[in-house]
This record gives C-alpha cells, sequence and structure tokens, in this order.
C-alpha cells in the first residue's frame, strides 16, 4: 500500500504539473514590428543561470499562466536584466515566472529589444516601445484570460529594472482611435518591482554600460532626463517595492534610494529594503544569507495590497428596464463594486425592445462567480434561461436588484430563485402575498390579489429581522434609508428564503400598513440569491445602506460568506 506522504506528494505534483510549463509566445507587433532590423538572435547557456539571449529581433511575451484553482487574477510582466546587452532569460525571467504561478499570478516573460544592438535612430526607443506594448496586450486580454485589468504589475532586474521603472514612469491611457485595437488600452502598471534596478541616468550612480547602451557616451541633457526616472516620478506613479544590497558593486543603491525618495515625496505607496549582502544578479539568492528572504518580502508586500486575492467574478447584466436612469444605476453598482477592491466587473447588455433582438442575448454565465440582474424587460430566450437556470442552480450566485424584481413574472424558475415578486401579471397563482404583521410575525396570504406596488417615493425606515445572517451580521437593528421606492404586496414561491430586512408601508404615503420584506437571502439548487428590493433612484443606490447590503450581498452569494468590515459611518437611529 502506497504511505500517505507519497499519495499527498502526488497529487500535489498533479495538481500543479503545469506551473512549470510556459504555455505558448505571443509577438508583441503581429501586424509589423516598429523600428525593425535585420538582427538574427543568438542564445547560449551559461552555467546554471540558463539562457541568455542577444540580438533579439522579434520581441515577444512569454506566456506563463497560473492553475486556474489558484489564480488570484493579478499578473506580471517581467523583464529579465543584463545591461541592455543581453537578457538573463531564465536567472531572472523563465523562474521567476513559475515562481509567480506557484502562487497564482500570472506572468509574462518580456523578450524586448535591446539597446546596444539597435540602430542609433531607435536605441533609446525599443525597450520602452516593446515594455509598454506587452502591458497593453496583457490588459487588452484581461477579459478573455481572466485576469483583473486594474491588477497588472512589471518587474524588473538591473538594466530590466530601469525599463520597468521607466514604463512605471512613462505611460498612456491608450489612443481610442489607434488603427490596431491593442494600442487603444493603457500602458500604465498597476505596480512595480524592481530588483537591483537601474533608475538614474546620472553619472555619480548610473550604472555605466546601461547608460551607455541606451543613450550613448554623450546623450543630450534632455536625454538624460527622461531616462533619470526618479525624476519622472508623480502622483501617478504605481505602488512600487525595490530590493537591493549594499555591497552591490554594478548598479549603487543609490539608485533605490533616490527613487524611494521621489515616490514618498509624491505620496506613492513605497516599500525597499536593502540588505548588507547579496552583490548584484542574485536571482533568488539562494544560500546568499539573509537576502535570500526578498522573495517573501515580496509576496507579503503582494499580499497587503490585495494582490493575493482572488477576485470575485461578477457579471451584471442589463439593458433593458422601466426605470430611466437604469444605465446610471448600473454605473454606480460596478463602481460601488470596483472600489470595494473585492470584484472584478464586466457588464452584459441586451438590445432595446426597439431593435427586436433579445433572442441574441447569450452570457457565459459559467465564466462568472455571481450575476448581478439590473434588468427588466422582454424574456430572454428559452437557451438563455436554461444557461442561467442551470448555473445559479449547479452553485452560482444572483443578485436581484430593486425593477429586477419585477422582470419575468411568467417564468417559474425566476420567481422560484427571488422568491417574491411584483407586477408582470402576477397574482395569487403565483403564490402568497408575504409580510409581517404588527406582532412580528411572518404571514403568508394566498387571498387573491394582484402582486407589486408602491406608494410615493419617500424615506423610510429599515429594520433587521435577522441579525446573524452573514448579509446582516453586525449591522445596526434599524437604519434610516433614503428616499426610494418602497415595494409591496409582493407575491412568490417564497420557498427556501429568509427574509433578512423589512420596511414599514406607511398608508400615509400610499402604503399598506404592513411591514414589507426589503431583503431576502434564498437558495435555489446550490446557487445562493440575493434579493434586494431598494435602489430605485441614483440617491437611494448611493446611501450607505444599500451600498453595504448590496456589496456583502453580492460576496454572499458567489462564496457563502461575507469578509468585508461594517463602515463606520453606517450608523442606525
Amino acid at each position: 500500500m502506497m504511505n500517505r506522504g507519497f499519495l499527498v506528494l502526488l497529487w500535489l505534483l498533479l495538481s500543479f504539473s503545469d506551473i512549470s510549463a510556459q504555455d505558448y509566445t505571443l509577438p508583441l507587433y503581429p501586424e509589423g514590428i516598429p523600428c525593425a532590423s535585420d538582427l538574427v538572435e543568438e542564445i547560449t547557456e551559461v552555467g546554471l543561470s540558463g539562457r541568455r539571449i542577444l540580438k533579439v529581433q522579434e520581441p515577444s511575451l512569454a506566456v506563463y499562466r497560473s492553475p486556474r484553482q489558484i489564480a488570484t487574477g493579478a499578473s506580471v510582466v517581467i523583464c529579465p536584466g543584463g545591461g541592455y546587452t543581453v537578457l538573463a532569460w531564465d536567472w531572472e525571467g523563465s523562474r521567476m515566472a513559475e515562481w509567480f504561478n506557484s502562487f497564482g499570478i500570472d506572468a509574462f516573460v518580456l523578450k524586448y529589444r535591446l539597446p546596444h544592438w539597435e540602430s542609433e535612430a531607435c536605441h533609446d526607443k525599443v525597450a520602452l516601445m516593446d515594455a509598454q506594448r506587452a502591458i497593453r496586450i496583457v490588459r487588452s486580454k484581461a477579459s478573455e484570460w481572466g485576469l483583473d485589468p486594474h491588477r497588472i504589475g512589471i518587474m524588473g532586474f538591473s538594466a530590466g529594472g530601469h525599463l520597468a521603472s521607466t514604463a512605471s514612469t512613462h505611460f498612456d491611457a491608450g489612443n481610442p482611435k489607434a488603427p490596431v485595437e491593442t494600442d487603444r488600452f493603457g500602458c500604465r502598471p498597476d505596480f512595480s518591482i524592481l530588483m537591483y534596478p537601474v533608475v538614474s541616468m546620472d553619472t555619480t550612480i548610473a550604472h555605466g554600460g546601461s547608460r551607455r547602451n541606451l543613450i550613448g557616451e554623450n546623450p543630450s541633457p534632455e536625454m538624460q532626463l527622461y531616462y533619470s526616472n526618479e525624476k519622472q516620478v508623480t502622483p501617478e506613479t504605481p505602488p512600487t517595492i525595490l530590493i537591493h544590497a549594499s555591497d552591490d558593486r554594478s548598479v549603487k543603491p543609490d539608485n533605490s534610494l533616490v527613487y524611494y525618495e521621489a515616490l514618498i515625496k509624491n505620496n506613492v505607496p513605497a516599500a525597499m529594503h536593502i540588505y548588507e549582502s547579496g552583490g548584484h544578479g542574485f536571482s533568488f539568492a539562494e544560500n546568499k544569507g539573509s537576502v535570500e528572504q526578498w522573495a517573501e518580502t515580496v509576496k507579503i508586500w503582494m499580499s497587503n495590497r490585495g494582490l493575493l486575492v482572488k477576485k470575485i467574478k461578477v457579471l451584471l447584466v442589463d439593458g433593458q428596464n422601466n426605470h430611466k436612469n437604469w444605465m446610471e444605476t448600473t454605473d454606480i453598482m460596478k463602481n460601488q463594486m470596483v472600489a470595494s477592491g473585492l470584484f472584478d466587473v464586466d457588464i452584459e447588455r441586451s438590445s432595446t425592445k426597439e431593435e427586436g433582438k433579445i433572442n441574441e442575448f447569450s452570457p457565459k454565465f459559467s465564466n462568472y462567480d455571481v450575476v448581478v440582474s439590473n434588468y427588466n424587460g422582454e424574456l430572454w430566450s428559452d437557451e438563455t434561461r436554461k444557461d442561467f437556470e442551470a448555473f445559479v442552480k449547479g452553485g452560482g450566485g444572483f443578485v436581484s436588484v430593486h425593477a429586477a424584481n419585477n422582470a419575468f413574472g411568467q417564468w417559474p424558475a425566476y420567481n422560484a430563485m427571488i422568491g417574491l415578486g411584483g407586477w408582470e401579471g402576477r397574482t395569487e397563482k403565483d403564490g402568497p402575498y408575504v409580510y409581517y404583521d404588527k406582532k412580528g410575525l411572518i404571514v403568508r396570504d394566498g387571498q387573491p390579489g394582484p402582486g407589486g406596488h408602491h406608494g410615493k417615493q419617500h424615506a423610510f425606515v429599515i429594520e433587521l429581522r435577522d441579525s446573524t445572517h452573514p448579509i446582516t451580521l453586525g449591522l445596526p437593528k434599524k437604519w434610516n434609508h433614503a428616499t426610494d421606492e418602497l415595494y409591496d404586496q409582493l407575491r412568490g414561491p417564497a420557498v427556501n428564503m429568509n427574509i433578512l430586512a423589512t420596511a414599514y408601508s406607511d398608508p400615509a404615503t400610499g402604503g399598506t400598513d404592513r411591514n414589507e420584506p426589503m431583503l431576502m437571502a434564498l437558495h435555489f439548487g446550490l446557487g445562493r440569491v440575493f434579493h434586494t428590493t431598494l435602489g430605485h433612484l441614483n440617491e437611494s443606490q448611493e446611501h450607505i445602506g444599500f451600498k453595504t447590503t448590496f456589496l456583502r450581498g453580492v460576496e454572499w452569494a458567489a462564496s457563502g460568506k461575507v469578509t468585508q468590515e461594517v463602515p463606520s459611518e453606517f450608523v442606525g437611529n
């Protein structure tokens, strides 16, 4: 019988067998290389440090995808060093990519053109051009690859560190009119990891070889300033961590020091670790003492910046809605989710009723953890409804917001998902009218009557009915909500449903004199559903009560747990 240790080892090998494998290579310029040359690439093998590449003619990205079961959605473009003459491809490239993959970071090793070999007209331009294009490519393919377009970093070693710091200080938001689609995406990295970097072109601290290869023996003052990256830092420069050794005789630690000082001066989040020994070009620094801990230090820094958290993938669907401000509320919800740092959000918009193409609306629900609906319109096609039912029943999350409550009255599975709905011809045939009476008891009224009504818009009080559910845990027992529509007389199957909060529907505003369900948590198959009837107006959605319960509801629907703290400003009465 195989022992337990061997089985565990075998499982690990099988589970992570793809960590050390390059997936494929992408050319940077399939449409044609700018500043093209007739160089013939050379590759040499140097002892344990592996391959070194010279005379790059066709710049490319070596793609290393992390295993999907641990992928965080963050990614990094890696620039190996080599004095702008060679690329230490394995020592500072492929091995780093494998390390990033081991904890869920997708990595892209950049084969950039080397200024030493380039013509005078191009030598100072090509490396930065290649780094910027690499970031644009990753950002342009973020949706296809399941990456977060706002968590794309850059890492550079030595002269590659100069390239990474140049890309971090010389960037743009993309050209929306560019003929090549890739160039329509921004090239700003979202974080930088600079390893014993060349930063400055100041002759007192610059690395002579890198400086000479990039800007020549006698550069103009303007060119020297342009590539002295410590002088190009602005508040928009991305958060950065710098790693160096005091005894580096090739690239003075002053390069890291001046860049760090510039970052701090511009209020850019920054960290710097200068180790007593380690020399230059230490890669993982095996058996070199305390500097060997740099990898763990960088990993902790990345974790503290939220880069190692697997973001929840959200699909927000809209396109038809009888509320005129639906585009605005979609943007509000998306911005709230993105700003929380927990979610990666895509929007799928159907055609309008006038276009008559609703049968073409076919989102890939299975690509997401949770679907948020701001949709109230035509019935989806049979195929799309089947896909959505299978998605939720199989464990996918669903969040119904305000008018989505009114949608699809003739779709039984949808009514089961949301528990209670209104309008769309709903009556007692669809289920009982559910509310709380004045004694605090749930009433399921099956008498004939319409489903769905509200009085005039007004501010009202939300009262918790379940303070132990993950969504409502820690919330005040009562809080004042903003002006909104207070739905009442909702009907539906109301099975596997937990009413989390209610609001009193005051007859003075055209209400029912009953406590009506406002927030509900449900289960449909293995899927979790959060149903909020709040959110009619922009100000309704921007209120702290809506925002807090919405964000917590999305997280719960997707994962079954809530990790968010209750905002300190959320105080009830």
